[in-house]
This record gives structure tokens, C-alpha cells and sequence, in this order.
């Protein structure tokens, strides 16, 4: 009997990488990739899984999620929410700071990511916060293993205080302080950029006028709001030297100040989610707070720019801004769409959304390859993620590009599953068929079979 020289075979497969889609088998032992071998080529493995017909990718990273966990369990833990991440393809989820336990401090980080390693599915990393009030706790973090930091530009809901505190700051001398002690660390810094001023200013015109559901949310938050705040993030980046990324970007002249500002040599990034490519504010009239995100969705001609933005690589990364809410606090905003929490669920449908983009012909698979694993790998220093060679670690998002099928949001594994009813309906061309991490698969043949506890808690490297 032959030995046993791998632990897993992966044959039949194509793989993509940003720099183009060849046919090759892989081989993995010991979590990583040990080799990749031609389309003939054969290897000896205790477990060999038949990915013909199937495109590979380089596990994907969602570079924005919000489980909360410690949290609301009813909305989501993180059993529930790295197992919808799996079902849609996701490998390594990046935690953003909000929770019970916020993470504000170096030993809030460490005793999150303690708590939430025993029931995760995939990896995972955390992003500290970086608000006025924790400016001596943000070197903590770094040592700690923040993947980055997060900071809201906007005041947190009043019945959230202790959720948020330490990650937002709205004065912007305040804010030119942070920014100075973040570059220290040399991660990258992300913002939710929209101007507080402004929005407050339009919403409550917007409530005297009577002028309450659906769209109004949109009004209240033009793309204007969002490009203030941006201007702000940008020539404070370029006064200090600072790496920055506007996170769920919504608007296209934001992106392109971005682009800008890159030309003259600041580290400036930019992510945006799938509902900004996918939809209009009109689906906030048909679906009212289920459609409630901020920044808003926008009009059609928004929508086409941030395509654009998108096909000519103004856009580096696509993360979900996975954001659980059940039907009953959604339909708080039933009559007043302020009422409602914003946010969209979101994890299991970031793979096939973005197939669906190529698909589209917005972009190409090997742009995707890019923007939904080996940019964030790159921009974040986590070398061992994001690559299909010899030596990285194994994972894999494997799916087949000719399933044509229907978003029934029924289905979802995610708790907050009511939350994700703007995507039923929606024909999607592309389906997640295995994913793999670190060796193991978490999902195959589309059904989780992941072990809670398999995820590592992940570090990036340090600056050269």
C-alpha cells in the first residue's frame, strides 16, 4: 500500500488568481498548501475532494463584520454567524469592535478573541477601536493583534453608549490626535465616514416636513454627507502620513477622492458591500427598514459610478457589513424609518452576489480574486492568507459558476435571517460549493460539516 504523503487532494479544479485562471490539482498537509501540481498530476492523501467542473479561489476574507458576539445571542453568536460565513464561502472574517464587550483596550481584545475562538467555524481576526476617549489604550491593541482600527466618525445611538465606547470621535482636532497615535502603530486605519452635522441637520428638516419612511433615510443622507467626511479622513491622511480605508463606501465621487489622493501618495483605501452594487433607494420604498443601511442606498446613477469605480479598480476590497437584526427591531421603523437600526445581514451572499457581478460583466474572476481575498490579505499583512501557492495556509473557496438559482432567505443559517430579505428573489448565477480552511472543509458539497472551535484567531504581520 502506497504511503500517505497529504492530507487532502483537490483535483479536477481551476484555480483563479488575480493574475489569471489555469487548471492544476492541489495538494495540502498540515494546514497549508504543500504543492500544486499540473492536471495530471497525482498525490497520495487520506482524504481526496473532486472539484471538476469547479473554479478555485483563494479563501475568501470579509474584511467587515459585525457578529457582536458577546452581544445579542437571539440576533447572532458566532456559531451562527461563522457558520452562514461558511456556507457563503468565507474563510477568515475580519470582527469589528462593537459588542457587550467592546473592543477598546488591549485586554478586551485578547478576552474576545478568547471568547469567541471556542465556538468558530473559520478564522477570524478583530479590528481594535479607536475613539477620543481611548487614545493611551490604542498601542495595546496593536500588541494584542488588532488587524486594524476602527473608528465610527459618527456619535453611537444613545441606548448603545457602552457598546461603542472607544470607537468614535466626531471633532476633528480630536480626530487629527487618533489619527497621529494609529499611524504609531502602523496598521491600517478605517472609517465610517459620513458628517454628522450635515445628516443631523437634513433628518431632522426631513421629520419636520413629515417626510418619515421609506426613502427619506436616503434623503437624510445624500452622497454629500458621505463625501464631507471622506474629504475630511483624506486630508488629514495626507497632512500625517497615515494608511486609512473608508469602509462601505456608497459613493462613487468618494472613490475617486481616494483615487486621488493615491496619486499623490497617500495610503488610501476603500471597500465597499454588495447592496451598494446590487441595489437602488428604491428598495427602500418597497422594503422600508429591511432595505436601511448607512450610508443609504443610493439612486441609479450612484449606483452605476460605484460600478465603474469597480471595474477600473478604484475599489480594493468587498466585505459584507454582516449586521444581524431580527424582524422586531427592523419594524421599530415600520412608520418612521428612523426608528429602525441600520444595517444589512449579509454573509452568505457576498460570493454569490460577486459571481453574480462577473457574470454581469461588471468585472472579471480575476478581479474578484483580488477584491474578495488577496487585496484584504495584502492591505491587512496577513501573508499567509489570500494566495494559492506552496506555503500558504489552505484555504479555499471553491464554487461553480453555472448554477443559476434564486435567493430564498428562508434558508439562511445566519439568526438574523429576516434581515436578509432585500436579497430574496434575486437570481443569482454562481453557487459555494466547498469551503476550506487551513486543510479542513468547514462546508462541502454546500452543507456546514465545519467542527466549532477549527477557527484561529489570526495576527497580522508586523511592519517591515
Amino acid at each position: 500500500m502506497a504511503s500517505v504523503s497529504f492530507d487532502l487532494f483537490v483535483t479536477g479544479g481551476t484555480l483563479v488568481t488575480s493574475t489569471g485562471v489555469r487548471s492544476a490539482n492541489l495538494c495540502v498537509r498540515d494546514g497549508r498548501i504543500a504543492e500544486v501540481l499540473p492536471p495530471h498530476g497525482r498525490a497520495d492523501a487520506a482524504d481526496t475532494l473532486d472539484a471538476s467542473g469547479l473554479h478555485i479561489l483563494p479563501g475568501v476574507i470579509d474584511t467587515h463584520v459585525h457578529t457582536r458576539h458577546p452581544g445579542v445571542p437571539e440576533r447572532e453568536d458566532f456559531l451562527s454567524g461563522t457558520s452562514a460565513a461558511a456556507a457563503g464561502g468565507i474563510t477568515t472574517l475580519f470582527e469589528m469592535p462593537i459588542s457587550k464587550l467592546p473592543v477598546n483596550s488591549g485586554e478586551s481584545l485578547a478576552r474576545r478573541a478568547e471568547l469567541l475562538q471556542p465556538t468558530a467555524l473559520i478564522d477570524y481576526a478583530l479590528y481594535g477601536g479607536a475613539g477620543h476617549e481611548n487614545l493611551e489604550a490604542i498601542a495595546g491593541q496593536a500588541e494584542a493583534g488588532a488587524i486594524a482600527f476602527k473608528t465610527f466618525l459618527q456619535p453611537p445611538p444613545p441606548a448603545r453608549l457602552d457598546e461603542f465606547f472607544g470607537l468614535w470621535c466626531t471633532d476633528e482636532v480630536r480626530l487629527r490626535d487618533l489619527m497621529r497615535v494609529v499611524k504609531a502603530t502602523g496598521l491600517r486605519h478605517c472609517f465610517h465616514c459620513e458628517h454628522t452635522a450635515t445628516f443631523e441637520a437634513l433628518q431632522r428638516q426631513l421629520e419636520a416636513d413629515g417626510r418619515i419612511t421609506g426613502a427619506a433615510h436616503a434623503a437624510s443622507r445624500p452622497p454629500v454627507v458621505e463625501d464631507l467626511s471622506v474629504a475630511i479622513v483624506l486630508a488629514l491622511a495626507e497632512d500625517l502620513g497615515a494608511r486609512v480605508q473608508v469602509v462601505h463606501c456608497s459613493s462613487p465621487r468618494a472613490a475617486h477622492m481616494a483615487r486621488d489622493a493615491r496619486w499623490r501618495g497617500v495610503d488610501a483605501t476603500v471597500e465597499t458591500c454588495p447592496p451598494y452594487l446590487f441595489f437602488t433607494d428604491e428598495a427602500l420604498d418597497r422594503l422600508g427598514p429591511y432595505a436601511k443601511c448607512n450610508p443609504p442606498l443610493r439612486g441609479e446613477q450612484e449606483v452605476r459610478g460605484l460600478r465603474q469605480c469597480l471595474r477600473e479598480g478604484l475599489i480594493e476590497v468587498v466585505g459584507t457589513d454582516h449586521s444581524p437584526f431580527l424582524a422586531e427591531d427592523k419594524d421599530r421603523g415600520a412608520e418612521n424609518i428612523f426608528l429602525a437600526p441600520p444595517g444589512l445581514a449579509g454573509l452568505e451572499v457576498l460570493v454569490p452576489l460577486m459571481l453574480t457581478a462577473v457574470h454581469r460583466g461588471w468585472i472579471t474572476l480575476e478581479d474578484l480574486a483580488g477584491l474578495l481575498s488577496e487585496n484584504a490579505a495584502r492591505l491587512f499583512r496577513l501573508p499567509q492568507k489570500g494566495r494559492l501557492t506552496a506555503g500558504a495556509d489552505a484555504d479555499l473557496t471553491i464554487v461553480d459558476l453555472s448554477a443559476v438559482w434564486t435567493y430564498d432567505s428562508a434558508a439562511a443559517l445566519t439568526k438574523s435571517r429576516a434581515n436578509m430579505r432585500i436579497y430574496d428573489g434575486v437570481e443569482l448565477h454562481g453557487r459555494v460549493v466547498h469551503t476550506i480552511v487551513r486543510g479542513v472543509p468547514v462546508c462541502r458539497d454546500g452543507v456546514v460539516v465545519g467542527r466549532a472551535g477549527h477557527g484561529q484567531f489570526v495576527r497580522p504581520s508586523r511592519p517591515v
